[in-house]
């Protein structure tokens, strides 16, 4: 009789507790971003409120973050440059910003009247093409990087400074600084990762020179790590030293085998998660606490929206919770994004139906135990007489 009561116990919870699977997305068009060229280059400010958007031709331009859709909410930003703008990173306090580009390219974006000047000892820099740039939490440095494997820190008040050595490689693919840690991490193609610790010191991280990593995030503000992207499918968590970036290590390689696409560059996304860059264009959440990934944004959902769309490259993506967000094409598509509630809806009415289909089940188990026991059945009768003694 235990036995059969367990049984139907197990079988409640079973067909209680829904399935748990992947949150999925609906898409919707919200128009076009004009630009004479290619965009490059993306930043969102801290806070969400703004996202500064650069490109060929030194175009520069910025959007609301949480309308993006609204063209009347756009500023054209004037740089009086024609070259390509490579790179844009707000400063911590998000009040200004920097803006790297070809041929020494250093510009300082002011939120405060939208005006775009040379920074402080630009023509530092003359002649050397800069890929990208980053300003660490502390806000008091930003770091500059270059085609040719240059690396620089960058003061309001000294301008750009070279770091010794630079990292000596001419691929450098990503420059990403921790939320909370002075200590930033480069990310090359062909030459593995590397740290910048709080004293400018560079430090090569073994292991890593055999994966072409296209991307790195530092999402989650409150783990000591970063996470690197690389092609097949690759990733690692870089466990950083605060105190000693020298120090850092890399966990194991990972691949994600199950997502048949190719990984590009990563967006720092809600809930201090990434979302993954995938060629055909799709998106992957990557969840750092866990080193969990699923899919977001499927290709073939991708492709049934847009075969336009789909068939473009992803510039970048943020969210203003998880799961509601946009992200951008180079070409300037920009796509929102919302939790697909069918499915929430989907697994509410499954839950009810399986309570319901439990408490019937455990209702005949009990009907069955109490056909099959004589003593149920006599302590029964005995009750049901006493209670009519009781009456009378």
């Amino acid at each position: 009789m235990r036995r059969l009561i367990a049984m139907a116990l197990v079988a409640l919870f079973v067909l209680a507790v829904p399935a748990a699977a992947a949150p999925a997305v609906v898409l919707s068009d919200e128009g076009v971003i004009e630009a004479p060229g290619a965009m490059l280059g993306m930043d969102v400010r801290p806070g969400g409120e703004a996202v500064l958007l650069v490109g060929e031709d030194g175009w520069a331009h910025r959007i609301d973050g949480l309308e993006p859709e609204r063209r009347d909410l756009d500023v054209e930003l004037g740089t009086g440059r024609t070259v390509n703008i490579n790179a844009v990173d707000w400063h911590p306090g998000g009040a200004t910003a920097l803006m790297v580009g070809d041929t020494g390219l250093l510009m300082r974006y002011s939120g405060d009247t939208h005006a775009v000047t040379n920074a402080n000892g630009s023509s530092l820099l003359l002649g050397r093409d800069l890929v990208d740039v980053a300003w660490r939490p502390g806000a008091d440095v930003a770091y500059i990087a270059s085609a040719d494997g240059g690396l620089w820190r960058f003061a309001e008040g000294t301008g750009p400074v070279m770091l010794q050595d630079g990292l000596e490689t001419e691929d450098i693919v990503d420059l990403e600084c921790h939320r909370s840690a002075n200590v930033c991490v480069v990310a090359t193609s062909q030459d593995g990762l590397a740290v910048i610790g709080r004293s400018h010191d560079i430090t090569w991280l073994t292991g890593t020179s055999g994966t072409t990593w296209s991307g790195v995030t530092c999402a989650d503000p409150t783990l000591n790590e970063c996470t690197a992207f690389g092609l097949g499918l690759s990733t690692v968590a870089v466990l950083i030293d605060t105190e000693t970036a020298s120090r850092s290590s890399t966990g194991p390689i990972r691949n994600l085998q199950s997502i048949g696409s190719e990984m590009g560059g990563a967006s720092v996304a809600a809930g201090g998660t990434s979302l993954v860059h995938l060629t055909p264009l799709g998106l992957v959440r990557h969840d750092p606490v866990g080193d969990d990934a699923y899919e977001h944004l499927g290709p073939e959902q991708a492709l049934a929206f847009d075969a336009q769309i789909a068939g473009r490259s992803l510039l970048g993506a943020w969210e203003s919770d998880v799961g509601t967000g946009w992200f951008l094409t180079t070409d300037g598509d920009l796509v929102g994004m919302v939790p697909d509630t069918s499915d929430m809806e989907s697994t509410v009415l499954e839950t009810v139906a399986g309570i319901a289909v439990a408490v019937a089940l455990i209702g005949s188990i009990i009907g069955l135990i109490f056909m099959n026991s004589p003593k149920m059945q006599a302590a029964y009768i005995r009750r049901r007489n006493a209670r009519r003694s009781r009456q009378r």
